[in-house]
């Protein structure tokens, strides 16, 4: 009598782009923030609501992990994936939760809404590199190309954030704005590192499992 495997657990891949659509979701409610000018407190409830939901979703990888006995990838490569993709929602929730706590108002510079629209970039790559994930051999040369995308996005973000900061200290003198806006700079720049990482592991799948 012939052994009898169980079958694959497939439910990561929706794990996954459940994960990626909050992280899209929750971009797209900062960056209406900062161009409709609406209301702060309303849309921290709205990102609340998709953080929330991250939460959940990591919550339940991580269930899932330890009573699936064949999984698509690396148990390390799932946990990985999850993680990063929970921190990049985490830094956009923080944000936004920044700039109630500060009560900040709009910004006067463009870098902060430059960085927010690269970061809605670098969340779509991310997007198109997980739904492909469910075939990674066929796909993988698109995948490599969103991680190389969103690594590149990142260094953009990088060069907008030193310019917002070294415009922040030469044009402002108020100790108190300088502070409240070099933390929320601090917070996009670190928001696309995690993107980058995403982007790493993302990489790393593709490679492994070609």
């Amino acid at each position: 009598m012939g052994f009898k495997f169980k079958p694959q657990d497939d439910r990561f891949y929706d794990y996954f782009e459940e994960a990626a659509a909050a992280i899209c979701e929750a971009t797209q409610i900062l960056k209406g923030y900062f161009a409709e000018r609406s209301d702060k407190n309303a849309n921290l409830e709205r990102i609340n609501e998709v953080e929330h939901r991250g939460d959940r979703i990591f919550a339940e990888v991580m269930e899932q992990i330890n009573h699936s006995f064949v999984t698509p990838f690396d148990r390390e490569d799932i946990l990985g994936l999850s993680h990063a993709l929970n921190q990049v929602l985490d830094h956009i929730q923080g944000t936004m939760e920044k700039m109630v706590i500060y009560k900040c108002e709009q910004p006067k510079e463009k870098y902060i809404p430059g960085l927010v629209n690269v970061m809605e970039q670098a969340s779509e790559e991310i997007r198109k590199a997980v739904l492909q994930l469910r075939d990674v051999k066929a796909n993988h040369d698109s995948i490599i190309v969103s991680c190389e995308k969103i690594r590149g996005h990142e260094h953009e973000g990088d060069n907008l954030y030193r310019a917002g900061i070294a415009r922040l200290f030469e044009q402002t003198n108020d100790a108190v704005y300088m502070i409240k806006w070099k933390e929320i700079y601090e917070h996009l720049e670190t928001t696309l590192d995690n993107c980058e990482d995403v982007g790493n592991i993302l990489k790393g799948i593709a490679v492994k499992y070609v």
